[in-house]
């Protein structure tokens, strides 16, 4: 039966990928593999935060979609996420929920009685609210009306650069880690009837989401380079006629992302222990 769950909900999840054009051909089938594990699980938790992140993250790909074309040259439609781009938001998670299910004893899960269980789950919790903050940030970001700062120096720079930060981008990091928690809250304590510490999820998320996103923004001013066309539009690969607007060519967009969510849930793990210990 859980199987049967757990391919029901991913095949909803890849059509509405390729419906939304929110997939691409390989994305689709990095998608079905996060999916299948995610759904598996006994625990409805990773479930809900995974299809919350992509459910909103889909939705807000959406927003401005014209002012985003006019922003970026790479820009697609829906966003069409390539297999790198899928692993590099969820990988860390599938991680997890393999890892919670090596720590299950076959008992029913209470947060706080499985130490390790408990720890691997504030774990999930912090990477995807990094992930989900950092995309609510890029997304509703173009609403601001001024031009965000650069989070190393806070210089204006142009909408889109990497390592920009603005206050309603901030703010949606927030809210998008907050999210995260609530859902967690509200699963937990409808599958298991209470939820001992919901503060500490929602307040992992909260967290979660507005580190991880500074951490993602950093490191994309940093070691992650920022072109300007001379359409004026945002590049992230080389090529000639550029202008450097700010970083190094050191790492990739997925690259970033995969580091700040990875190191966001480290952090979010270590705060879990430091509390429950």
């Amino acid at each position: 039966m859980r199987i049967l769950f757990a391919l029901i909900l991913t095949s909803f999840m890849v059509w509405h990928g390729l419906a939304k054009k929110a997939l691409s051909t390989s994305g689709l089938l990095a998608a079905s593999f996060v999916g299948l594990i995610t759904f598996s699980s006994d625990e409805y938790v990773f479930g809900v935060i995974l299809l919350t992140f992509y459910l909103s993250s889909s939705r807000f790909t959406k927003l401005k979609a014209e002012l985003k074309k006019q922003l970026e040259e790479d820009y697609l439609e829906g966003g069409q996420r390539t297999a790198t781009q899928v692993f590099s938001n969820a990988l860390t998670g599938t991680v997890l929920v393999l890892v919670f299910g090596y720590f299950s004893n076959g008992e029913e899960f209470y947060f706080g009685r499985s130490f390790e269980q408990t720890i691997v789950l504030l774990m999930y919790i912090g990477h995807y609210a990094c992930c989900c903050g950092d995309t609510w940030a890029s997304e509703l970001g173009v609403l601001n009306t001024d031009w965000p700062i650069l989070i190393t120096n806070f210089e204006r720079v142009p909408p889109g650069t990497n390592g920009g930060i603005s206050p309603i981008g901030t703010l949606a990091s927030l809210l998008g880690g907050k999210t995260i928690g609530i859902v967690a809250t509200i699963t937990l304590a409808i599958q298991h009837n209470s939820s001992k510490a919901p503060w500490i999820l929602i307040g992992v998320g909260i967290i979660g989401g507005l580190v991880g996103s500074l951490i993602d923004s950093f490191l994309g001013a940093t070691v992650q380079r920022t072109y300007l066309s001379k359409s004026h539009k945002i590049v992230n690969q080389v090529r000639p006629g550029l202008k450097v607007i700010a970083g190094y060519d050191i790492l990739d967009n997925h690259q970033v992302n995969f580091i700040s969510s990875l190191a966001t849930s480290v952090l979010m793990g270590a705060v879990g222990y430091y509390m429950l210990a």
